[in-house]
């Protein structure tokens, strides 16, 4: 049936309405960004072979082992993002900010780091009214609504081992609630009586991630590094409310009126979350510039969630990015003491829907990025900057494109804070 709501946008549905996506009720919702860490989404989001002594990387926990053993590292993002949505027939914009992450770092001996953060998960949010007639009730109306999001605080360890390997670990508290409304009314009948379905879904548990990273030196100041991460399949233990009630709705004051209640009960849910495995490239010049290429894979056909069967399957994406700094000398210009990124990337994505054309359509996305990092004078800290243009979604089957453009801002800091000093 949701995938016949979808179909349907393209003759029937006429409202859409503060939306992150309408695509986000499927599975958990709209899941967040491969990379979140600012820098890296300039590259187009590479992560899985990328580090750096002043870098929180969470997609891969070794890399956590490669910070400055004396340095305390604080990151934080925030993005601004506006979307046009369209049909062949119908058109919407849409435009929010929210919180993108916060993490820190730290040593805790040259070969022992440490990690902490905060970050969203997944979120939820749209609003679609779709029209109907039937010749023995009239005119009929159903609204889709949903709001909320799953949040995620995880704490990391990496460790070295020897020169060039280093393993990591994520644990992710996974917590949150998502809350989904369908409501069938219709407005030019006295004698129908409408219902409402809310299914309200709170989570609270655990997810767990792994990482190993290969670096060694080529020569002529070259460097070359190799990251693999994998996700581990879980299952996400919660609470799901199902509250089912008779309405009827006043036209002239739009007051609705409980007549009865159907359904109240709520029951312990398990939503089994899929496996993941990634692998990545990076080849670095004298920390003058750094090409690198990433390629993830989830198993979201083995998602399950008690009660919700949704048209999911396996995703793939590959990514691409290119970081250049002209100098490092602190006698250089400013703008030589910049780094400069640009990047892009393909998602195969995970929601496959039947269209009103007959065919399945794989909800793909697709972007380019540039980026830049300004440093802050006298201080390794920066300012990071990120845009994004791209495109999720087809309208082809009467299915919704959604073409948007995004603004991620940052701020890394870099502090020597247990540095023992020789003179007072």
């Amino acid at each position: 049936m949701v995938a016949a709501l979808l179909a349907w946008w393209g003759t029937d549905v006429f409202a859409q309405a503060d939306a992150d996506s309408p695509y986000s009720l499927f599975g958990v919702g709209q899941v967040r960004d491969k990379s979140m860490n600012v820098r890296l989404k300039g590259m187009g989001g590479t992560s899985n072979a990328m580090f750096g002594i002043g870098m929180i990387n969470s997609e891969n926990p070794a890399s956590y082992a490669k910070i400055d053993s004396l340095a305390f590292l604080f990151d934080a993002g925030i993005y601004f993002k506006t979307a046009a949505y369209s049909t062949a027939t119908l058109s919407e914009r849409s435009a929010n900010a929210s919180f993108d992450y916060v993490a820190m770092a730290f040593g805790l001996t040259s070969w022992w780091k440490l990690a902490l953060g905060v970050q969203p998960f997944s979120t939820t949010a749209y609003t679609m009214i779709v029209d109907g007639n039937n010749p023995d009730v009239g005119s009929y109306a159903t609204r889709f609504k949903g709001t909320g999001g799953l949040n995620q605080a995880y704490i990391g360890t990496a460790f070295k081992l020897g020169k060039h390997f280093a393993i990591g670990a994520n644990a992710y508290y996974v917590f949150g609630n998502t809350k989904t409304e369908t409501t069938l009314y219709f407005p030019d009948s006295l004698y129908m009586i409408g219902t409402r379905r809310n299914l309200d879904l709170m989570v609270s548990s655990f997810m767990f991630d792994y990482g190993l990273l290969f670096d060694a030196n080529l020569g002529n100041d070259m460097k070359l590094s190799l990251g693999l991460t994998y996700t581990q399949p879980v299952r996400l233990r919660g609470k799901q409310t199902l509250f089912v009630r008779s309405i009827e709705a006043d036209d002239e004051t739009e007051i609705e009126y409980i007549i009865d209640t159907l359904v109240n009960n709520t029951t312990v849910t398990k939503t089994k979350m899929p496996q993941g495995v990634g692998f990545g490239v990076a080849l670095q010049k004298n920390e003058q510039w750094t090409i690198a290429a990433d390629f993830n894979w989830m198993q979201w056909s083995k998602f399950a969630r008690e009660g919700v069967t949704d048209p999911l399957q396996d995703s793939w994406s590959a990514s691409l990015g290119f970081e250049f700094t002209p100098s490092h000398s602190n006698i250089s210009g400013y703008f030589r003491k910049m780094s400069y990124r640009i990047g892009g990337f393909y998602e195969h994505g995970f929601i496959n829907l039947l269209g009103s054309d007959g065919e399945n359509h794989s909800i793909n996305k697709f972007g380019v990025n540039v980026g830049a990092s300004f440093p802050l004078p006298k201080t390794l800290s920066k300012v990071n900057l990120a845009l994004e243009g791209g495109q999720y979604g087809t309208r082809e089957g009467g299915l919704i494109q959604e073409r948007y453009f995004k603004v991620n801002v940052g701020v890394s800091v870099f502090e020597h804070w247990f540095m023992k000093r020789k003179y007072r």
